[in-house]
């Protein structure tokens, strides 16, 4: 098959999706990925056809968004701010290249919340499946949307009427305004049910970490999709560090952004002193960890997870879906500070699996609150065991082969 992936959004959104081009690519398929052109060098390593959608990434602006949105209290406000700025502020720009792109392909592959790039598909004709990766946010009566608790079929069903009405009127009027203007037909829950393909969507997530639910047949979980990346040498300062004493925790917040990275910084500093560990600090979008740290502190740039996380005693993360797999996949507890959206489900599931103390979330993160989690992990050798047991379960799973082998089997016709 020809198969076009709009790679949407912040690494954790396209990492995945460029493993799966890799199999998609080893399985004989041709395949081209439209992404801005930061992603550029990491798909022509891949080997995929690279088509550059001309939407500049701007770290500064960037940084300026995740300030606004971190300091919302209101649920539903980050989502309509991410609508706004990440999407449809430059989704004119998106869907027209991504239009180009998509000709004389036979199916696409979007991002759940990509309407520009769903709705390239459809005008072009092509079939499109999606991916999403927090099952938390599809309707279903057996789970309730975070943050409510699950009492229940009844209970939940009503919660989620109240998310969808409330979807209606704040979210998808800005989608459908959208739509229309690419001549596309207006739908009637674009942020909820119909933000997915009715085809396929692929849940790139562990059944292992995810609670067991009656999903609609559209929905298939896969597990989740890896880039592997066997070439990393990592630095001599970085092996050094990690054998001259006791396994350090980590400290990685990806691609979450934000202006204050130097304050950021001082207080992880200061929480790992409270705690006497000795730690890595990822410098990840936010820029931490340039400063002056002592010798118990070692700053990085980015390492990949599979290569670091199995070498250290506890990671302190965001909660993103790639990051919450890879540490348990690593049989290492986690501390969650979750910025946005779907950290704050992967912290409260970390959580109830007892693989995690309770979240923290980014606007309350002070050194003291910090060094309470970390204390939690270090005493309580429970949270090592039921992590490695799920560890070990996740194993099992094959993530990639499954998406590749559903997508195969996907009618070209419907």
């Amino acid at each position: 098959m020809k198969i076009v992936i709009a790679a949407w959004g912040t690494t954790g959104d396209v990492y995945p999706v460029l493993a799966l081009a890799e199999r998609l690519l080893k399985r004989k398929h041709h395949v081209r990925v439209c992404a801005p052109s930061i992603y550029k060098d990491k798909i022509l390593d891949i080997g995929a056809d690279f088509y550059e959608v001309g939407v500049t990434f701007e770290l500064a602006e960037f940084h300026q968004t995740m300030d606004t949105v971190m300091a919302m209290r209101d649920p539903m406000a980050p989502l309509l701010l991410i609508a706004k700025e990440g999407i449809l502020r430059r989704g004119e720009k998106w869907y027209t290249d991504c239009l180009a792109a998509m000709k004389g392909y036979d199916l696409a592959i979007c991002h759940s919340i990509d309407i520009p790039g769903q709705e390239a598909a459809i005008r072009n004709g092509l079939p499109w499946l999606t991916v999403t990766y927090c099952p938390g946010f599809i309707k279903i009566p057996d789970n309730a949307p975070y943050p409510f608790p699950n009492w229940g079929r009844t209970f939940n069903s009503l919660v989620w009427s109240l998310v969808r009405l409330r979807l209606r009127y704040a979210v998808d009027p800005l989608f459908n305004q959208f739509i229309t203007s690419v001549s596309g037909k207006p739908r009637a829950t674009v942020a909820l049910d119909e933000m997915y393909s009715p085809h396929l969507n692929l849940i790139a997530a562990s059944p292992t970490l995810c609670p067991s639910a009656n999903f609609p047949l559209n929905h298939r979980f896969t597990g989740v999709w890896h880039l592997a990346q066997p070439n990393y040498i990592p630095p001599s300062e970085l092996t050094d560090f990690l054998a001259d004493g006791p396994p350090p925790i980590v400290i990685t917040f990806g691609s979450m952004g934000g202006s204050k990275g130097r304050e950021t910084t001082e207080i992880l500093i200061d929480a790992v002193k409270m705690t006497n560990q000795r730690a890595i600090i990822q410098a990840g979008w936010g820029l931490l960890g340039d400063q002056d740290t002592g010798e118990d502190i070692f700053c990085t740039a980015y390492v990949p997870h599979q290569w670091l996380f199995p070498k250290v005693s506890c990671v302190v993360h965001h909660g993103g879906a790639g990051t919450t797999a890879s540490v348990c996949r690593a049989k290492v507890p986690s501390v969650v500070v979750p910025h946005i959206a779907d950290q704050l489900y992967w912290g409260k599931l970390l959580f109830d699996l007892g693989v995690a103390p309770k979240s923290l979330h980014r606007r309350n993160l002070t050194a003291k609150r910090l060094a309470e989690r970390i204390e939690q992990v270090m005493t309580t050798p429970s949270m090592t065991e039921k992590v490695k047991t799920l560890g070990t379960q996740m194993e099992s799973e094959d993530g990639l082969t499954t998406a590749v082998n559903l997508i195969e089997s996907f009618p070209l016709s419907e």
